[in-house]
């Protein structure tokens, strides 16, 4: 505190009592609304507002007010510079405005939208060492007097132990929200970047110096073959990896709830709407934001996608005041986008926006020097799900997996794995064990089952007939019979000895 700060005794009281509840608060939505009634109190004011600023620092956010008002208020955004307290956050020091009629810095639409009338304002700088947290305004003095020099000085002195509390609630904050981010990550905890091949060698190697950078990524590929890991590893690798990411699969979601999860919504945006909701942008604010299946997003999103590359903005639905963000976009797509764009589907000024490092990633059927890799580490995965430790699979099994074409790639190979690994009944998964689509292991190369030893061979041939038999028979044993030539006696017999229901 500056040496001409003097408080009455009476200031002096409130004001150690305000400062412990404030050091005192850690939940910051109750903090926030503390500090505004506070200090209206104390300074005997009309109303008081508070502004946080925003993670890019370059936005001022209304988060809280006192007064006629405080209650019916909506979110207000002020760039830094703009307004009374865009100035205070700009030049960091305390203002004395006591007729804002005639101060240029102040801004009369702010009035007009909460229908409150100011008269005059004193306005601090919230500050964290040199770091600015916001900034806090007290409005309309209910003294005989106009705001003084010695008003500033208490409430410079206020705003001191008020950003030490918000400091402290906004990293507990924080923490709750990384908190609920890990748990529900949780099922992505064993995920790894497995690579054998050379070709993946060379896709890894580029998006390793895709990371350093904040370009936009593009992931092309067929459906299955590990983008979504990839995305992850690019941001674990990047200057952002301590930071969120997020993943948003773009078909999964209806365009209405696509819009309202992508960037949020304010209050009675639309029914159902009950509270303001931030998007996953605003989540993801610092960090990654992964959008799967770009190529079947709609027009209107795909304009307000771009939107948020070109400008780092957006709106939230039903919401007037554009939110600054800053986040790394990685976008990815089993579709050809350039046929889309042809066919006048994806915008071309989103295609040329996202296609800055543009990479394809090879099906599994053009890297089989990933299967084993791949293969072991999901029999490891599940294995350990399942508490069965000491399982492991027969080199016979790996050969099999290696000839298999697999159209799922390698979300295929996993559930096919974790599928074996229910089944297995011995300490190795055998060949018997995998159920692969049957009109796929008829493309099994002859020499696969040459591999085997003879009466194993034998038993996989006939489980794969049987099966293939009785599947397009729709379960009838009588016209699998009939179509296998057998009687069907005999075929109720090799199901039995099988255990093919």
């Amino acid at each position: 505190m500056e040496p001409s700060f003097q408080p009455s005794r009476e200031q002096l009281s409130a004001f150690l009592s305000i400062s412990r509840l404030l050091t005192s608060s850690i939940d910051l939505p109750a903090l926030l609304k503390l500090i505004v009634t506070s200090v209206t109190e104390l300074l005997e004011c009309e109303a008081s507002s508070l502004f946080l600023i925003d993670p890019t620092g370059e936005q001022l956010i209304l988060k809280v007010a006192t007064g006629p008002v405080g209650g019916e208020i909506k979110e207000l955004r002020l760039n830094v510079g703009e307004g009374i307290a865009g100035w205070v956050a700009k030049h960091r020091q305390g203002l004395i405005v006591n007729d804002t009629k005639h101060d240029p810095r102040f801004v009369a639409a702010v009035d007009k939208a909460t229908g409150f009338q100011t008269r005059s304002i004193l306005a601090v700088p919230l500050m964290d060492h040199d770091h600015l947290v916001g900034v806090l305004e007290i409005l309309n003095t209910a003294k005989a007097k106009q705001f003084e020099r010695s008003d500033l000085d208490l409430l410079t002195a206020f705003g001191s132990y008020a950003s030490v509390a918000l400091r402290n609630a906004a990293l507990l904050d924080t923490m709750r929200d990384e908190s609920e981010m890990l748990r529900l990550s949780v099922e992505e905890r064993y995920k790894t970047l497995i690579v054998e091949s050379p070709r993946m060698r060379k896709v890894v190697e580029m998006l390793r110096k895709a990371a350093r950078s904040h370009s936009t990524v593009l992931l092309l590929g067929e459906s299955g073959v590990g983008k979504e890991i990839l995305a992850r590893s690019i941001h674990t690798w990047s200057p952002r990896g301590s930071k969120p990411f997020v993943a948003v699969n773009c078909v999964a979601l209806s365009d209405g709830l696509l819009e309202s999860e992508l960037f949020g919504h304010e209050k009675g945006a639309f029914t159902g709407a009950h509270q303001q909701k931030k998007g996953l942008l605003e989540v993801a604010q610092g960090g990654t934001i992964f959008l799967d299946e770009i190529g079947d997003m709609k027009p209107n999103l795909q304009a307000k996608l771009l939107r948020v590359l070109q400008d780092r903005e957006f709106d939230r639905v039903g919401g007037t005041q554009p939110i600054k963000v800053d986040v790394r976009v990685i976008a990815a797509t089993n579709q050809d986008l350039k046929a889309a764009m042809r066919e006048g589907s994806f915008r071309k000024d989103l295609f040329f926006r996202l296609n800055v490092v543009s990479v394809m990633i090879p099906p599994l059927r053009e890297r089989r020097e990933d299967i084993p890799a791949l293969a072991k580490f999901f029999v490891s995965r599940y294995a350990k799900d399942m508490k069965r430790p000491s399982l492991t699979i027969h080199p016979q099994a790996i050969e099999v997996l290696r000839q298999y074409d697999w159209p799922g790639n390698v979300r295929e190979l996993a559930n096919v794995i974790e599928r074996a690994v229910v089944l297995a009944s011995d300490d190795a998964i055998a060949v018997d064990d995998l159920t692969l689509d049957a009109e796929d292991v008829n493309g099994l190369a002859t020499e696969t089952l040459m591999l085997l030893p003879f009466h194993e061979s034998v038993e996989h041939f006939k489980r794969m007939r049987l099966e293939e038999a009785l599947t397009k028979a729709g379960g009838s044993k009588t016209k699998a019979a009939k179509a296998l030539q057998l009687q069907p006696t005999y075929l109720s017999r090799l199901c039995k000895q099988m255990g093919i229901s």
